[in-house]
């Protein structure tokens, strides 16, 4: 789940990165954290998840409770509380008869060497019996599905609960599985303590890297891109990926068909006073402009590849494989209906019914303009979210309020 109380810059969640690509945590260091809706619902089916766990409740009593997250407020739904109930049953499975600890910091210091630094894992289990120790983790999204085998977060997790709690026996093996109940996904990972300790050394290597890195400082980084390893699975969430020299490396050779040279990184490397500099301004503005080319390449070179798997042929390093399974559906409305009423289920739990929308109402009522522009006083519409466009566009310039030294002085005189 989230790091613990010290926010460790080498944290867990992000060993997937760090470790590829040491560089990258010094690029991201002046970018700022942004937060997002799906990241805050899934902190708050971490939090519903703890309750039923830590107080040996039931997840439907918690149906119609709001929780908390940020600014943000999430009612728990009989959705959530499904996707929940199914984590923590298998929580429950594994624990039974064992020593369950839920949202437990555990400690990472001592591979990353940030003096305190934790990772909290989502449920930790301690079967000395068997001389096990088992980590869970409840990932909520439905996006990305992640697999636990040689998962460098929860192995992390793992080497922290060992290191805290190895006194407790003589322990050989650790599992662990990540849990993603919104796609239905289940993943475990079975090594033993021997191998998991060896894991703890390329962990230790990982974060002297970084700390090398750090000490060259973002300069030297750009001019030789040692430090920095592109990859589809430690960029996707990079926030420097846009100002990332290796990265545009890699994609102008791809697209060019050559190499890049030093001329190409002319516009893009910091200069001596500001680190990211008006160049970095140019290079957007270049770069933006063949976005959409770059985007439509990639999409054709997706649907070749696919075209010719399909047709039988051979592409090397790929294969065609079943993708994510289509929604559940009744196989028979009438049936699955005769089926509930005959189980004495409630109408409320038997059927959804809800106010149809604004698109709908104005089909039905577009015969009669008198009725729908009643209804057009009680409706709303969200303004329109910023969209990048090019300086040519029609549409005219949105206006930015940055806030400045005298927004601050009116603010502390008001209070």
């Amino acid at each position: 789940m989230s790091d613990g109380e010290y926010h460790a810059k080498l944290s867990p969640s992000g060993a997937h990165r760090w470790m590829a690509c040491p560089g990258s945590v010094v690029l991201e260091a002046d970018y700022p954290d942004q937060g997002s809706a799906y990241a805050d619902e899934g902190t708050a089916a971490h939090t519903l998840a703890a309750y039923v766990l830590q107080d040996k409740t039931e997840v439907d009593e918690y149906i119609g409770e709001v929780i908390h997250v940020g600014e943000r407020k999430f009612t728990v739904d009989k959705t959530m509380a499904a996707h929940v109930g199914n984590y923590v049953k298998l929580v429950r499975e594994l624990a039974a008869g064992h020593t369950l600890l839920v949202e437990r910091k555990v400690p990472i210091g001592h591979l990353t060497g940030e003096t305190g630094a934790t990772g909290t894992a989502d449920a930790v289990i301690i079967d000395t019996e068997q001389e096990a120790i088992t980590v869970v983790d409840l990932k909520y999204g439905m996006g990305v599905q992640v697999d636990a085998v040689e998962n460098p977060q929860l192995m992390m997790y793992a080497l922290g609960a060992y290191e805290a709690y190895s006194v407790l026996g003589d322990f050989s093996y650790v599992s662990m599985y990540i849990h993603m109940p919104r796609l239905n996904h289940v993943s475990e990972y079975h090594i033993s303590v021997a191998e998991l300790l060896r894991f703890a050394d390329e962990v230790r290597e990982a974060a002297t890297n970084v700390s090398d890195a750090h000490a060259d400082g973002v300069k030297a980084i750009h001019s030789t891109r040692e430090y920095l390893q592109p990859g589809e699975k430690q960029c996707r969430f990079c926030k420097a990926k846009s100002s990332c020299p290796a990265l545009l490396a890699e994609v102008t050779e791809v697209v060019g068909g050559k190499p890049a040279t030093a001329e190409d990184f002319a516009q893009f490397t910091p200069d001596a006073a500001d680190e990211l500099g008006s160049a970095g301004d140019n290079y957007l503005s270049m770069a933006m402009a063949k976005v959409g080319l770059v985007e439509d390449w990639c999409k054709a070179i997706r649907a070749e590849v696919e075209r010719r798997l399909l047709r039988g042929d051979t592409v090397p390093g790929y294969k065609l494989v079943e993708g994510k399974l289509g929604n559940r559906q009744w196989t028979s409305q009438d049936e699955a209906e005769a089926a509930m009423k005959s189980m004495r289920l409630k109408q409320d739990e038997m059927y959804e019914r809800k106010i149809i929308s604004p698109t709908a109402a104005e089909k039905v009522l577009k015969q009669n303009p008198a009725k729908w522009e009643k209804l057009q006083k009680l409706i709303t519409r969200n303004p329109g979210k910023p969209s990048v466009a090019p300086a040519a566009d029609k549409r005219p310039a949105l206006a930015v309020h940055t806030a400045t030294a005298d927004d601050f002085a009116a603010l502390a005189i008001a209070e």
